[in-house]
């Protein structure tokens, strides 16, 4: 003989807000690498400020998505409207070019709409940096030949109250 048995309805719902808010409550915890030294460092965003000679104006940011992927993000304002301009993460700083992170075929242009504002995001094949002097620029049009017409030093924001260095080893 087959018995079925119901649970009181009011039970289900309250059981499943409780896990609801406890999900809630659950924090992804900081992507961190280990260095040939041995540290274990946690992953930082790093952020530019564009500046240029004209009106061209804006901010790119390099944030850790996994261990081997860094999500590249460029906002301008200030362009012409529809115009097309290359963009790049740089090895240096401004002025001092030694080479694009992971080639130029990588990033999508930048195309303006008709206020002059665009946006563009990639995703680059590596783990952000950890430390090293890098920049963004923008070019006048969409080859990497072309002349820079905005640039930024990109540096590390600041950690969220927690240490840059979680764990030395000793030797």
């Amino acid at each position: 003989m087959l018995r079925i048995v119901s649970r009181a309805p009011s039970l289900l719902p309250a059981s499943g807000l409780l896990a609801l808010a406890l999900l809630g409550c659950v924090q992804r915890p900081p992507l961190v690498v280990e260095t040939s030294a041995g540290d274990i460092v946690r992953l930082e965003s790093w952020t530019a400020t564009l500046a240029s000679s004209d009106a061209l104006g804006g901010t790119a940011t390099l944030t850790p998505l996994t261990y081997r992927e860094t999500l590249a993000t460029i906002t301008v304002s200030g362009a012409a409207p529809r115009s097309v301009h290359g963009w790049y993460v740089q090895l240096g700083q401004c002025g001092r070019n030694l080479g694009i992170l992971s080639g130029p075929h990588l990033y999508t242009p930048l195309v303006a709409d008709e206020q002059g504002y665009a946006r563009s995001t990639v995703t680059l094949p590596f783990t952000v940096p950890t430390t090293g002097n890098f920049y963004v620029s923008v070019r006048q049009g969409d080859e990497y030949h072309s002349a820079v017409v905005a640039c930024g030093n990109l540096t590390r924001d600041p950690l969220d109250g927690g240490p840059m260095i979680a764990e030395v080893r000793a030797p």
